[in-house]
């Protein structure tokens, strides 16, 4: 019988005392590491990488119907947006599906029709260093994940989402 050694490679990412996404300690690498390997077959090894963080921001532009408050309806979408775009929501390569951005927010009560939604990479300084093309990434309407195993956040919502109401 032929033994063959299986390299398990685990994409992790942690968060900080922000809440936002970073990288994990080599402590809590480690400790996984321990933890993991009671739970392996023999002659498997573990490897434990950081995942890729893909930051992003959100512009938006939606036509509030008449007899509505306009900074009501447009504070109450970008509060479903920070909802639907929590961390937590989200996993390993998921895609972005703007489709259902365009639904959840034509929902909000008062808005009569969501004209634009635009996705942009937030990339350097207090973001992430690493760079996405968003716009190559996406097709039909989805923001596909990058090949690296990444999760997209919208690290500073109160600062990465901006909606304007626009006239019909």
């Amino acid at each position: 019988q032929i033994s063959t050694i299986e390299t398990l490679c685990l994409y992790i990412l942690s968060q900080n005392s922000t809440g936002n996404l970073d990288f994990a300690t080599s402590t809590l690498k480690n400790n996984l590491r321990t933890y993991l390997s009671e739970h392996r077959m023999i002659g498997d090894s573990i490897e434990i990488k950081d995942g890729y963080i893909i930051n992003f921001g959100v512009d938006f532009e939606i036509i509030v119907r008449p007899n509505h408050n306009n900074s009501e309806v447009l504070t109450n979408c970008i509060n479903e947006l920070i909802e639907y775009f929590k961390t937590e929501n989200h996993q390993f390569d998921q895609p972005i599906l703007i489709k259902d951005v365009f639904v959840m927010l034509d929902k909000v009560k008062g808005v009569q029709t969501v004209k634009n939604v635009k996705f942009s990479n937030k990339v350097g300084g207090d973001y992430s260093q690493f760079a996405y093309d968003i716009d190559a990434a996406t097709q039909n309407q989805v923001i596909y994940p990058s090949l690296d195993p990444s999760v997209s956040e919208l690290r500073y919502p109160n600062e990465d989402i901006k909606g304007r109401v626009v006239p019909l």
